[in-house]
């Protein structure tokens, strides 16, 4: 199937994944369905082998696209704004070994819930994810791997809500390391003009996650997903898009109720 943006979705990886026969069977109808990628949540990266990994979805035709770090934190109590600062030693520490893990391979390491939760003093939450920031992103340049701050809305973090906030953020970093990732969900609630947002920002977007008011799956809720890629036409944008939600009914029937709204707008 012919798109002019690699599609990716983002899952978990089972600790027993090559046995996990539902794992497998997403894996198969991924495959059918022409995704080029998966990005994927994990207990603990440490805890698997990455090689590994990417051979096994090479065996689907998929590549490790992304690392997602939600899962990871919320079972680690990661959390890179922590006023705790040993949490938030641990929390940089964590993103570099995530750094490494992804290391030699086009895979990135996107910093969503990892940012850290809503706080009592935004400012200071902000200022404490910056100096982590600063920490991490050396490792990103030296391994060539880039790390994607997602904007979220502020009923999920104090930190990084609108796609200026990310950029204020990242500001001074090397946007081939120091990337934003926009998600229409949580651009629908922080963004007064989505379209404008990202044509101000796109030197630091590579990716873009599509998920649906309804926190579903394109197409399974009420946004405009055919305005959202005549923006990104309109502006140039060949990064990479992703699915990503909650699921309504199955994954499977979910993912495949998706594709066929969004194949006409993506298709050459």
């Amino acid at each position: 199937m012919s798109r002019r943006f690699p599609l990716s979705f983002q899952t978990v990886l089972p600790d027993d994944y090559r046995d996990d026969r539902a794992f497998r069977s997403l894996l198969e109808t991924l495959r059918q369905l022409g995704f080029w990628g998966i990005e994927l949540n994990m207990s603990d990266p440490d805890a698997f082998e990455p090689g590994a990994v990417r051979e096994f979805l090479a065996g689907f035709h998929l590549e490790l696209s992304m690392l997602a770090t939600g899962l990871t934190a919320k079972r680690l109590g990661l959390s890179l704004s922590s006023p705790d600062e040993s949490v938030r030693r641990r929390s940089v520490e964590a993103c570099r070994r995530m750094i490494d893990w992804v290391g030699g391979s086009p895979a990135g390491v996107i910093v969503g819930f990892l940012k850290g939760g809503v706080a009592p003093d935004p400012k200071a939450a902000r200022a404490r994810c910056a100096a982590s920031l600063a920490e991490v992103l050396p490792r990103a340049r030296e391994k060539s791997v880039a790390v994607l701050v997602e904007a979220t809305n502020r009923y999920e973090s104090s930190v990084a809500n609108s796609l200026e906030d990310t950029a204020l953020l990242l500001q001074g970093h090397d946007p081939r390391w120091a990337q934003m990732l926009p998600d229409t969900f949580h651009m629908n609630i922080e963004e007064i003009d989505v379209c404008g947002s990202l044509r101000n920002h796109q030197a630091r977007i590579s990716s873009v996650h599509l998920s649906d008011n309804t926190r579903h799956f394109p197409g399974l809720g009420g946004l405009d997903f055919a305005r959202l890629i005549a923006c990104l036409d309109g502006i140039g944008y060949r990064g990479r898009l992703a699915i990503e939600g909650n699921v309504r009914s199955d994954v499977e029937t979910d993912l495949r109720s998706s594709v066929a709204h969004l194949a006409p707008l993506l298709g050459e």
